[in-house]
């Protein structure tokens, strides 16, 4: 498929999100109560024309992860697979955000997520001053955006995709 699910931002343009980077977060529902929560990071490109922002690929959990039902703690080894990715991409293909799983349908982020974004907005190096967040449920996915303006940060949910039709 060619599609794309394309959110617009208000005072900074379009983010589209691949379609085949969706259905590879899909892949990691959790449906069954065997699941953990898996997660990883988002890697984009900063568009000039057709748009502001596509993400279009990602980490997916790796074996220094540690991974419950209920919690996922994500290891340093994401970031040598997204400098691997900027470095064979000359550079365009960068660190845009964070994702992972929640055993919930809607999924919504926990003030754990919450600390841990705030935590990447404040510490991480990334252009700009915008993260995206994506949370995977089990039939929708949902994308919040994080802006750092100086000391403050702020999170808002930009929109939900729907992955299982009922």
């Amino acid at each position: 498929m060619n599609n794309e699910w394309k959110l617009e931002i208000a005072e900074y343009g379009a983010l589209r999100i691949c379609q085949a980077l969706l259905d590879s977060l899909a892949a990691f529902c959790q449906l069954e109560l065997s699941q953990p929560e898996s997660g990883g990071v988002l890697v984009g490109k900063h568009l000039n024309s057709g748009g502001v922002m596509l993400i279009d690929d990602f980490t997916p959990p790796q074996l220094s992860d540690k991974q419950a039902r209920c919690s996922y703690y994500r290891s340093e080894a994401h970031n040598n697979k997204v400098l691997d990715k900027w470095k064979e991409s000359n550079g365009h293909s960068t660190f845009v955000g964070l994702w992972h799983t929640h055993p919930e349908a809607t999924p919504n982020f926990s003030a754990q997520d919450r600390k841990d974004w705030i935590n990447a907005l404040k510490n991480s190096v990334y252009e700009g001053s915008r993260l995206f967040f994506i949370i995977v449920g089990q039939t929708h996915i949902r994308c919040w955006v994080g802006q750092k303006k100086g000391s403050i940060s702020n999170i808002e949910l930009l929109g939900e995709y729907k992955i299982i039709s009922d």
